[in-house]
């Protein structure tokens, strides 16, 4: 399906947002169109207040940056409200379940809840006992809402989806796990090229297969030749010990100006952030000319006004 020739309806298949592979491609398109006119109207000053009245919960196990200030910045632009919870201030804290809480927030008002850095087994069962939508702002095994606005910002940049590749360098982690369910449902073709031990989950990609062409190699010319896109992220996860021997590990993988020279000239360079120049990216690369890591950053906000809106009509 091209995205350029979708009609949008400004309707979504789903009640939640936990994760890529319970969307449809007309889900996904339906919130990348709305993100493109909220972000038409957020650059001439304009907000509509489609939050008017309603309040979110943003529920996060650990510290944030990027999805906390987009979307405490995106409630007040779209006239809502939001509560801040940090996990470690909740009854969560000291053992209270799931269930219980997912319970008690419905029945506050709340119009939304935004988990962050929970494992997706808890993101399912809190969406099971909620009365409202519940948001995966990011799991240990999915990313959703950045693949989103990756999406959102390639579509940008290069106009669409069909025939595009994205090639992904380093540890197979959830923003891998999503990209491969997110470009394949799109119609792009994925590569990853990750350290054995270290690739994606076997389900993730047997199930991105099913719907477009994904290649998992170790290989980093195999997986960078041809590529529109070369996309890296932190050698260790949110919820991770620092571990050398893993660092030692994917060194070999850090994306470097020879590494963009594999792949097309007009090539681009993408990074989730936070970014560790000279570890998993060198410098001259994600501050270079080919790189759109703030666009990706600043698109964070569009998607998640997007993914309100719809969820919470």
């Amino acid at each position: 399906m091209d995205i350029n020739k979708y009609t949008p309806k400004y309707k979504i298949s789903q009640g939640n947002l936990l994760r890529l592979s319970d969307m449809t491609t007309e889900d996904i398109f339906e919130l990348l169109y709305l993100a493109k006119a909220m972000k038409k109207k957020f650059k001439v000053g304009e907000h509509p207040p489609v939050l008017k009245n309603k309040t979110i919960a943003l529920l996060f196990g650990n510290v944030s940056t990027r999805t906390r200030v987009s979307f405490e910045m995106g409630i007040r632009q779209l006239g809502g409200d939001y509560i801040f919870l940090p996990k470690n201030e909740t009854q969560l804290s000291r053992g209270e379940s799931i269930k219980d809480t997912a319970v008690m927030l419905g029945r506050y008002g709340l119009s939304a809840v935004v988990l962050r850095a929970f494992t997706d087994a808890e993101v399912s069962e809190f969406a099971r006992y909620s009365s409202i939508p519940v948001i995966n702002g990011i799991s240990d095994e999915t990313h959703p809402l950045q693949i989103l606005s990756d999406l959102f910002t390639i579509w940008e940049v290069k106009g669409r989806f069909d025939k595009l590749k994205i090639a992904y360098i380093g540890d197979g982690n959830n923003i891998a796990n999503s990209l491969i369910m997110g470009c394949s449902k799109v119609n792009m073709d994925i590569a990853i090229d990750s350290p054995h031990g270290y690739s994606p989950a076997r389900d993730v990609v047997e199930r991105g297969m099913q719907f477009g062409n994904v290649l998992i190699t170790d290989d980093v010319t195999e997986a960078v030749r041809g590529a529109d896109i070369v996309y890296t992220d932190v050698f260790i996860s949110m919820n991770d010990e620092d571990d050398e021997e893993k660092k030692r590990i994917l060194a070999r993988y850090r994306v470097t100006k020879e590494t963009m020279a594999l792949a097309k000239e007009d090539a681009v360079f993408m990074h989730c952030m936070p970014a560790h120049r000279g570890e998993e990216v060198s410098a001259e690369v994600i501050d270079g000319p080919q790189s759109i890591v703030y666009d990706q950053a600043e698109n964070r906000l569009h998607i998640n006004k997007a993914v309100l809106a719809l969820l919470t009509k």
